[in-house]
């Protein structure tokens, strides 16, 4: 009898924001199945730290530690996630070309490349659940002042008005592990049901 081909996952993440919230969903995705445990052999994780050089840094990444022999005979599946406004931040030359990275990860011998991208930002996501963001910071829905803009402009005007500071990266841990995450994997289910799919063969959402 043949033996189960093994698959390995690689979930790369433009930065430190994306990285922590991946975790926490990991965490969650893993609770969502009947055995607590994911279907996959293995699963490796990078943070690519910004979007500067961000498709070499990847494959160079994807070669020395995925397509080595150690994984020759396992199925590799990728996941990119980024936000929607870095790939638009120049609609003329983007920082990143997904669509060529994903061709070259490909080559490289990735057998699915499956792109998460955040509608405009991450922060955009956790504001998806805004009563938790309210409550962690100590606002009430009757004492918030009116905020606009980007997801990250709203998270730093909500954050001054207690005079506290929004800051990105690995800072956000104890603010992300507060969200629901849940609720947003309900309401953003078309984005993360790929990744529950590979991760324990159905959604994770409810």
């Amino acid at each position: 009898m043949l033996n189960k081909e093994k698959t390995i996952v690689c979930i790369y993440t433009e930065g430190a924001t994306d990285e922590v919230f991946y975790n926490r969903l990991l965490e969650f995705i893993k609770l969502k199945s009947e055995s607590k445990r994911f279907i996959v052999d293995e699963i490796k994780k990078s943070n690519i730290q910004g979007i500067g050089n961000f498709s070499s840094k990847l494959l160079r990444k994807f070669r020395q530690e995925i397509n080595i022999k150690e994984y020759k005979n396992y199925k590799k599946i990728v996941f990119l996630c980024y936000d929607e406004d870095v790939f638009k931040f120049n609609t003329s030359t983007p920082p990143v070309d997904w669509v060529k990275l994903e061709k070259e990860l490909k080559k490289e011998g990735a057998h699915k490349v499956i792109h998460l991208m955040a509608k405009k930002s991450i922060e955009d996501i956790f504001l998806l659940d805004k009563e938790s963001i309210l409550k962690s910071i100590g606002i009430t829905k009757r004492n918030i002042k009116n905020v606009s803009g980007s997801g990250y402009q709203i998270l730093k005007t909500l954050y001054s008005q207690v005079n506290k500071i929004y800051c990105k990266g690995d800072k956000v841990e104890s603010f992300v592990y507060k969200l629901d995450i849940s609720k947003i994997c309900n309401k953003q289910c078309d984005l993360y049901c790929e990744l529950c799919k590979v991760l324990i063969g159905k959604k994770g959402c409810s």
